[in-house]
């Protein structure tokens, strides 16, 4: 069975200028990645690991300034590291200082190597080294972490600094010399993770300062307000079921309650592919279908209707067909998705934290564009069974299934985008952008489906006139198709983000032995995570799985944490601890549990 002893990751692809007064300057670009590729990071299985282009290397690096056998990196029996110049050709810095070759050159966590045109970055967990008097010692050195602050270049464009600037001091792990674990509140925690809560940030959502009253205060107004909604959604929906069972037959009804739950049980599925690093979890995603299904629906409809009612009162009975579609498609555009636009808004800002970028934007909004299409859907089927039945599976189903997630998406993205930037403007411009978008989309597409079925009915049985109205609505779809292959874009770049900042933030926590070099390797790589996670359920049982998965997570958590303070966020005031603390206790308890567990079943399955 190997063993990883540490990690050289690719920190950038970089040309080294002359020497200046404070040192060698380094011209840096970005490695050009679209999706998280497996030889930005090579663990270190042996002691002994070549470094070089060769294909015979372990480490390969694809670099033409890069000899075929390059460097050794080394790993003695006292746990200490080094690194070998090969050939007195080739060129080594470490830390900007040039080594001379076939000399052992000591190296530490956090080092920054330069080979060629390519910079790696070395990490490995700190050893702990008997000293004189016979004591453990950690092997920590203060100065080459500095130094490594300033030679790690920055990426603004991606909002990723270095991670040792965001880095906190190890301290002891809790629970030893006599310490007490407490929770962000002061509560002693319990033995066992909840692995089914709230969770770290939803622990530092709310201020310390209110109380218990307020808090449930804020649930009780919460909940009153879904349960006042969604009895309005039932009883709305309850006179469309009953007309459409007096009219149509049972058939009409059964074929509205389970036809529309196709798209929606598809968009749930598209949802659970793209959030693949930093996953929403389970509550907010209900919580956000909820909103469109619940709470959207009723409030969209009657402020429609009212301004159905004014404009119809304004409105002269000569008034062009082609007006009154555009301001009925202008009516459902705004009104729906400032609505739906609502809840996104709010869980902006209440819990910020959970709202990391633009993956998040759109992963909350498709959840809700799928409640609201699913009640919506229903009250189509429902009516128009009878009639056109088959042109509402082409037109809801087929090709629109993922309408309204694409328009609420549009300036759920935007609003993404913020956590991204620290400047003031573009984080007021770009969400308005975004929302302007969604309500074109929106409205278009509504006033051509309303023109068009304007047209025919106002010549029934004229088969040119209903060709061109078929041809129109499928046309009518071109312009959310362009939407979604921006979508697709933002996307792509947003998880190649996650992963660089995964990355970046947990490299001083491989360091400080908070994560295993084995979890940093793979918290990058979220389909091989998946096949871990799913290895775990099958070997070990449901509630480990939960375990494997919770473990994780809070790791990725704890990356995102660093990146949101280095983006500009403050601390948590008025908390006894801060999250980083919190989601550290929380990785090393979990780690406890699941090597517990394992170790606990396989001598179980040894002796059976």
């Amino acid at each position: 069975m190997s063993q990883s002893y540490g990690v050289l990751r690719v920190v950038r692809m970089s040309h080294l200028q002359p020497p200046t007064t404070r040192g060698w300057a380094i011209r840096t670009r970005s490695p050009v990645v679209w999706l998280p590729d497996e030889q930005l990071v090579h663990v270190l299985t042996r002691r002994e690991t070549s470094i070089g282009r060769a294909l015979s290397n372990d480490v390969i690096l694809m670099d033409l300034a890069v000899s075929r056998e390059h460097a050794r990196v080394v790993l003695d029996s006292d746990g200490c590291w080094y690194i070998i110049n090969l050939t007195p050709h080739n060129v080594i810095r470490v830390n900007g200082q040039v080594i001379p070759s076939r000399v052992p050159f000591p190296l530490r966590s956090q080092d920054i190597i330069v080979l060629g045109s390519t910079m790696l970055q070395f990490l490995a967990p700190h050893v702990a080294l008997v000293g004189e008097s016979g004591e453990r010692a950690e092997q920590i050195d203060v100065r080459s972490a500095e130094q490594v602050t300033q030679l790690l270049p920055s990426t603004p464009s991606l909002g990723v600094s270095p991670a040792s600037g965001a880095s906190i001091p190890p301290t002891l792990p809790p629970g030893e010399g006599g310490m007490t674990v407490f929770g962000p509140w002061g509560e002693e925690e319990g033995e066992e993770e909840d692995l089914l809560g709230a969770g770290i940030t939803m622990q530092f959502a709310l201020s310390p300062r209110l109380g218990r009253r307020m808090r449930w205060l804020m649930a009780g107004v919460g909940l009153s307000v879904l349960a006042i909604c969604a009895l309005m959604t039932l009883i709305l929906n309850s006179f469309i079921g009953i007309n459409a069972l007096t009219q149509n037959g049972a058939s009409s009804l059964l074929a509205a309650l389970t036809i529309p739950l196709i798209p929606a049980l598809a968009t749930l599925l598209l949802v659970n592919f793209i959030d693949r690093f930093e996953r929403e979890p389970w509550y907010l995603r209900l919580a956000t279908f909820l909103w469109g299904m619940v709470i959207a629906i009723p409030t969209a409809f009657f402020i429609e209707r009212l301004i159905d009612g004014v404009l119809l009162n304004l409105l002269e009975p000569g008034t062009s067909t082609v007006l009154r579609s555009a301001l009925q498609g202008l009516n459902a555009g705004f009104t729906e998705e400032t609505v739906k636009g609502l809840g996104l808004l709010l869980l902006f800002l209440v819990l910020r934290d959970q709202f990391d970028n633009i993956t998040d934007g759109i992963v909350y909004s498709a959840m809700i564009g799928a409640g609201f299409a699913l009640v919506e859907n229903f009250s189509y089927f429902a009516s128009g069974y009878r009639n056109s039945l088959v042109f509402l599976i082409i037109y809801r189903v087929v090709l629109g299934w993922l309408g309204h997630p694409t328009f609420t998406a549009c300036f759920g993205a935007m609003l993404g985008y913020t956590r991204h930037t620290r400047s003031r403007w573009q984080q007021v411009i770009t969400p308005l952008l975004g929302y302007i978008m969604a309500v074109m989309l929106h409205s278009f597409f509504d006033f051509v489906d309303i023109q068009a079925g304007m047209e025919v009915q106002a010549n029934p049985g004229n088969t040119h006139v209903a060709m061109l109205a078929l041809v129109a609505i499928i046309c009518d779809y071109v312009p959310p198709f362009l939407a979604q292959m921006m979508l697709l874009y933002l996307l792509i770049r947003s998880l190649a983000q996650e992963a660089a900042i995964i990355r970046e933030f947990l490299a001083t926590e491989v360091s400080n032995g908070v994560v295993t070099v084995d979890e940093y390797a793979l918290l990058q790589h979220s389909f091989q995570r998946t096949r871990q996670e799913r290895k775990a359920l099958w070997q070990y049982g449901f509630k480990h799985w939960l375990r494997v998965k919770a473990l994780y997570q809070a790791e990725i958590g704890l990356a995102f944490r660093k990146w949101h303070v280095s983006m500009g966020d403050s601390q948590k005031n008025g908390y006894l601890r801060q999250p980083e603390d919190v989601y550290r206790e929380r990785i090393r308890r979990l780690r406890q549990e699941i090597r517990a567990f394992e170790e606990q079943e396989r001598a179980r399955r040894r002796g059976t």
